[in-house]
């Protein structure tokens, strides 16, 4: 843009004798005048719709009131009032964003995103550090989500139900003796007391393996008790039998028995007898009851 400089100074003619040559005026030095002031106005913005070209410098403008928001400014003075008005959001932590509809490019996973713009649908989503979620498809019907000790997998489940035991398949029954769950009546000669649910070796746990027909009462330690007719005893009953004086150690009840093997857990027990040597000092316990092995 142009500015306007005045070619010839009038005003000092006025001052000039008469007769001096520059006190004419003469109609160049108008046209000049004229020629320069119509350059200038050529080339100056207008006030209404101005169009600028070039590089536009803008000197710094003291506003008396805030420049609104629809002729290019912000309404506000302050950078607060200006967000607000403009609906922006300062930088750092915020709490004035309530959504966010022109984001085109996925939050990564270190932004507090997935680094997806969609998630496979009814998949589980699994961590992978800082990189994109991953997924674990549902695969096969009744699949279950399963640990490899290192990731999780959609694997089938392990068979339903005991299916055999002990070689019986089919609706089970434990038919084997002396095995892991089998049940068995027997009698627990120990010297300490025993309730339910309380487990006791099958060392420990006599039962008979056959019947026999006696004539003489069985006798304990050194005693020997009278004999008489038992009309169809049972002979080796199961009763810790003393073999001597106080504190000898006890043996394991006479006539035909045996005892079981592994751990066995008392389901019901009836105390049915205790047995002291003669000294008294030395006792034991008869505890005739179903128990079940557990290992």
């Amino acid at each position: 843009m142009t500015n306007y400089v005045k070619s010839t100074n009038f005003a000092t003619k006025d001052n000039l004798a008469s007769g001096d040559p520059l006190k004419i005026v003469k109609g160049t030095e108008i046209n000049t005048e004229y020629d320069n002031i119509a350059i200038a106005v050529a080339t100056k913005a207008d006030v209404a719709s101005p169009t600028f070209t070039g590089t536009t410098t803008i000197a710094t403008l003291a506003l008396t009131n805030d420049l609104a928001v629809t002729d290019g400014g912000t309404g506000a003075s302050t950078a607060t009032d200006a967000r607000t008005n403009l609906s922006a959001a300062k930088s750092g932590a915020n709490s004035d964003i309530t959504s966010i509809t022109g984001l085109t490019t996925a939050l990564t996973v270190p932004q507090g995103g997935t680094g997806l713009a969609t998630l496979t649908a009814n998949n589980v989503v699994l961590g992978n550090g800082t990189s994109n979620v991953q997924f674990v498809a549902p695969s096969t019907t009744g699949n279950l989500l399963t640990s490899n000790g290192t990731t999780w997998t959609s694997a089938a489940p392990p068979a339903s139900g005991v299916t055999s035991l002990n070689g019986q398949t089919g609706a089970v029954v434990t038919t084997s003796w002396d095995v892991i769950g089998s049940i068995a009546s027997a009698a627990a000669n120990i010297t300490t007391d025993l309730k339910p649910n309380d487990t006791i070796a099958g060392s420990s746990l006599y039962y008979p393996t056959a019947f026999t027909t006696t004539t003489n009462r069985q006798s304990e330690g050194t005693a020997s008790l009278p004999t008489t007719t038992w009309d169809g005893g049972v002979s080796g009953s199961a009763v810790r039998i003393v073999s001597g004086g106080a504190g000898s150690p006890y043996t394991a009840p006479g006539g035909s028995v045996s005892t079981l093997t592994g751990t066995w857990r008392a389901l019901s027990v009836v105390r049915s007898r205790d047995t002291y040597d003669s000294g008294g000092d030395t006792a034991s316990r008869t505890y005739i009851g179903l128990f079940v092995r557990v290992s």
